[in-house]
């Protein structure tokens, strides 16, 4: 057994503890970073984010997707496309970004510990191997848990490898199936529903809620589902699932009223769980909110002074924000800087088609009584959009009516989660949508959609100024 005394331990070496364990580093503290799993990266890289994002792109080049608008044939047909072809660019990706994290950590002198970690007190931890033996000893000042998640599993469903799939276990299928049942109307899902659609698989999207993405704003949300429902899925939302089940060879789920749906695989996804297990948490009295995640304040910190949690862990499984979160709580950690979480950050779901948004929803607005106007663009009106292939596109934009201080920008399309990068950097230094109509944009391009936004909102602005000014 090797002992280790260092400032900072970083438990899970995912986007949110790769990210914490690199700031410990610039800070000039002694960092290791504790992993199981034989590849670095975490769940996002090997079995969520990347993964997902690297078939997608392929999947839009194999079948000639983004040509569609002029009748182009595929790059290849529906029935020669196979699971290799889309998984071979997959695991030369993967190859890759993991020697990035390892030139990353080495360049840091970060040490890595490979084993589960688990808690021996609050400053300590034991590293066990794959056999349970103690192979390392690490006191540390600080200690990060960003151990991550995975598919949160249905009580009573039987998962395997062939037939009945969570999000980690499709990306192991040896085949692209004819048909698939998708359980659960959230991101993962419907991600994966409208990729294997434009695969030409036979989808059907589920969900006892009555929208898909409910979190979207909800025009957006219609367009979405237009989108997703030209793209061939199917949608049956509002019903309840009451039996999932294989019956042979295929997948059957049962719905309320005994309504029967079958297809070759079924893909679950209803959420993810906090990988906690095995921590002993409660040896050092952590306990867990009513979601099964890791309490903290707003600097990331548990119960514990020495101890932090960020990522998965505490909810809201996204990389973006669980990179920034590591990084956040090491500072906070080490008294560097007590910055809380940003208020306004960008959210991205790549679907086809992509979306992305800043700020509140219109129905939030209402719901907080504030006085706002609306600006959209749609993508057929852009020439850069008519050039690629890709007029399923939208803009919207949301400023308030009194000071045209931009208060949200939701998009739908081809480069959204760019182009709403633009709008975070505006509205972050208080930009008033007259920014976006003096401003000079590239030509053609997609980002030419915020400024077609701008001028939309200022004009219905106006118009409904004058008419307030009528009837008055």
């Amino acid at each position: 057994m090797q002992k280790w005394r260092v400032q900072l331990a970083v438990i899970g070496a995912g986007p949110a503890g790769q990210k914490a364990a690199i700031q410990g580093a610039k800070l000039g503290k002694d960092v290791v970073i504790i992993d199981a799993s034989e590849r670095l990266g975490g769940a996002c890289l090997h079995h969520g984010t990347i993964p997902s994002k690297t078939l997608r792109e392929s999947i839009l080049a194999l079948t000639g997707f983004r040509d569609r608008t002029y009748g182009e044939v595929c790059v290849k047909g529906f029935d020669e496309l196979s699971i290799h072809d889309l998984t071979d660019r997959l695991d030369c990706v993967l190859d890759k970004l993991t020697s990035v994290i390892e030139r990353q950590f080495a360049r840091n002198s970060i040490e890595v510990l490979r084993g589960r970690a688990r808690f021996r007190n609050v400053g300590e931890l034991d590293v066990t191997d794959a056999n349970g033996d103690v192979v390392h000893r690490v006191r540390a000042d600080r200690i990060i848990i960003a151990t991550g998640s995975r598919p949160r599993h249905v009580e009573d469903v039987a998962f395997d490898d062939d037939c009945i799939l969570d999000s980690d276990r499709l990306l192991r299928l040896d085949r692209l199936p004819k048909s698939m049942l998708v359980l659960g109307g959230g991101v993962i899902g419907s991600e994966y529903a409208t990729m294997l659609a434009t695969l030409g698989v036979d989808v059907t999207l589920i969900d006892k809620v009555e929208r898909p993405l409910r979190m979207l704003d909800r025009e957006l949300g219609d367009v979405f589902k237009r989108a997703a429902s030209e793209l061939g899925v199917t949608l049956r939302f509002g019903t309840r699932i009451e039996r999932i089940e294989r019956a042979g060879e295929r997948a059957r789920v049962v719905l309320e009223g005994d309504e029967i749906l079958e297809a070759e695989c079924a893909l679950i996804a209803l959420g993810r769980t906090a990988n906690v297990e095995g921590l002993d948490l409660d040896r050092i009295g952590l306990e867990l909110d009513s979601r099964g995640l890791l309490p903290v304040n707003p600097l990331f910190q548990t119960a514990w002074p020495n101890l932090y949690a960020c990522g998965d862990v505490i909810g809201g499984p996204l990389a973006s924000t669980a990179m920034e979160q590591g990084r956040l709580a090491v500072l906070a950690a080490f008294a560097e800087r007590s910055t809380p979480f940003p208020e306004n950050y960008p959210l991205g779901i790549y679907t086809i088609p992509e979306i992305s948004w800043i700020g509140p929803t219109e129905e939030q607005l209402i719901a907080r009584g504030v006085r706002y106007s609306v600006g959209r663009a749609h993508y057929r009106e852009l020439a850069r959009a008519t050039i690629a292939g890709e007029e399923e596109g939208f803009v919207k934009m949301l400023f308030h009516t009194d000071t045209g201080e931009v208060l949200g920008v939701h998009a739908l399309g081809t480069g959204a989660t760019e182009l709403i990068h633009v709008a975070q950097a505006a509205m972050h230094f208080g930009a008033k949508v007259d920014y976006f109509v003096s401003a000079v944009f590239n030509y053609p391009t997609f980002a030419e959609a915020l400024r077609v936004a701008a001028l939309d909102g200022i004009n219905h602005g106006l118009a409904t100024t004058a008419a307030e000014m009528i009837h008055a």
